[in-house]
């Protein structure tokens, strides 16, 4: 069993002397990895496995390469104490010079994704997606959409001790009022589990795949993350004539060159083509 196998990865680490902060840090890891692709035996991590997950953690950590390649390093470890052969290993992600667009979503691709999910009664998915397009937040920040936010068309961010103020459109405002009357949600978070806790990115990501898995038409699963309708959103903010550096504002961008430029880019390229 995985679980049997962490263990004494976590008593070899012991043994390496490597401090209980240290081996804390891997057992959280590792087991972050194993809540999210359910795995129950080492027979069952497969190279696919590991690169669907590698794109979770760029999503999750909005591409922050130094949190992602740690992830990928310890899971790349755990594999040699399996003695697992190596071709499972990961490659860490380098700082690229330009980002690409090649695993973003179309406005197309989009469109016909949410369509496929409303027509299949799948309303949690199209007004998530909606609302994820539609604003340009992060999946961490769907618990600050509340019923109050929606109605005053204004959702107050807190990340890191700093407040954001987020406008919600008219549009998604409609869309969400509407979820809200079909699902009799009166107050509080809108996007919650049975439970009533905020959805997270790990059960977000898993539904997307799965999603994208029953359209079945020519879509890239590699397409459908949350991070994907981030990128939507910064498109459609600049196609509307907004400045990069403004897009960098309302994200908060840590890459200003390598985030809202790129799209501006694109859009010249387009354009010169046509």
């Amino acid at each position: 069993m995985i679980l049997e196998d962490l263990e004494n990865f976590k008593q070899d680490l012991r043994h390496q002397e490597k401090k209980e902060k240290t081996i804390k840090q891997y057992s959280n890891y590792i087991n972050d990895f194993i809540e999210a692709t359910q795995i129950e035996n080492k027979e069952d991590i497969t190279k696919q496995m590991l690169i669907d997950y590698k794109e979770q953690l760029k999503d999750r950590h909005n591409g922050n390469l130094n949190s992602i390649n740690i992830k990928i390093l310890i899971i790349n470890k755990f594999i040699t104490y399996l003695e697992l052969p190596k071709e499972l290993k990961l490659k860490q992600e380098k700082q690229q010079k330009q980002t690409t667009l090649e695993n973003v979503l179309t406005p197309k691709e989009y469109e016909h994704l949410r369509d496929y999910a409303k027509s299949h009664n799948q309303s949690q998915l199209y007004y998530l997606m909606g609302t994820l397009e539609g604003t340009g937040i992060r999946i961490s920040e769907l618990q600050y959409i509340t019923v109050e936010a929606v109605k005053k068309q204004e959702a107050d961010i807190y990340n890191k001790g700093k407040l954001r103020k987020i406008p919600i459109q008219d549009k998604v405002k409609k869309e969400l009022l509407q979820y809200c009357k079909e699902q009799g949600i009166t107050e509080g978070i809108i996007f919650k589990s049975r439970n009533n806790n905020p959805l997270d990115n790990a059960y977000i990501w898993k539904q997307l795949q799965k999603l994208a898995g029953q359209v079945r038409s020519g879509l890239k699963k590699s397409k459908v993350h949350p991070h994907s309708f981030r990128h939507l959103f910064a498109k459609e903010f600049i196609s509307n004539g907004r400045k990069p550096n403004g897009t960098c504002g309302y994200f908060r961008a840590r890459e200003p060159r390598n985030n809202p430029y790129i799209y501006n880019q694109k859009r010249s390229r387009t354009k010169g083509n046509t």
